[in-house]
């Protein structure tokens, strides 16, 4: 079974804030971050609107971690979307299936990039013409239109930190990993939000949900 993780998070020196409004859990994730569910919140990446509701009094970091299918998080103050990333890992897949659609329309693409040896070497053929594809490479460039990693400042993250994410969140960035899943793990790294895995409102009453409860 692959990871899925999703959460709110605030500032630890504002959680007293939460009891205000009846969250379903909150716990505490370390000295910095508090994690909490809304009765509202579920398994799917879209914000609840209460956390809307919470942003007006303070900043709320959403962040969602599927392990096969990607990750993303968004800034949520005053109400609106500060700043937000949403990393697909089957977006190559799914340009290169189409690719493959119209290059070859009378075979079955699935043979083709993966299964028949008659098409050996046609799948790197294609996979080279995407990657260099000026359409492919803006759909790239469009992941970390909105990154704006500068808004972490409204959870009082360092200028170091703000810094490293800046290095981190590019395009240039991905395309240099060995692996397309390094990035969460650096993201995470670099906010101290490491114990953010395996969490997830159904997760809530399992023994090695290792949280500090509220």
């Amino acid at each position: 079974m692959s990871e899925f993780t999703i959460g709110h998070l605030i500032q630890r020196k504002h959680s007293d804030l939460l009891q205000d409004v009846n969250p379903l859990f909150i716990g505490h994730l370390n000295d910095e971050w508090t994690l909490f569910f809304m009765k509202d919140t579920g398994i799917y990446k879209r914000i609840p609107e209460s956390i809307y509701d919470i942003s007006n009094t303070i900043p709320v970091l959403h962040f969602d971690n599927a392990e096969d299918h990607g990750w993303s998080y968004e800034i949520v103050f005053k109400g609106k979307s500060q700043a937000k990333f949403d990393y697909n890992y089957e977006m190559e897949d799914m340009a290169l299936y189409q690719l493959a659609l119209d290059r070859y329309p009378e075979e079955d693409p699935v043979e083709l990039l993966y299964t028949n040896p008659d098409f050996e070497g046609v799948r790197q053929q294609l996979l080279d013409e995407l990657h260099n594809s000026d359409i492919y490479q803006e759909q790239i460039n469009n992941l970390f239109k909105e990154c704006n990693v500068e808004q972490f400042s409204l959870f009082e993250v360092s200028a170091e930190q703000i810094q490293q994410l800046k290095t981190i969140m590019t395009p240039e960035h991905e395309d240099q990993l060995e692996f397309m899943h390094d990035l969460v793990d650096q993201f995470k790294e670099i906010l101290n939000l490491q114990q953010m895995s395996w969490i997830n409102p159904e997760r809530l009453e399992d023994d090695d949900l290792e949280l500090e409860l509220e």
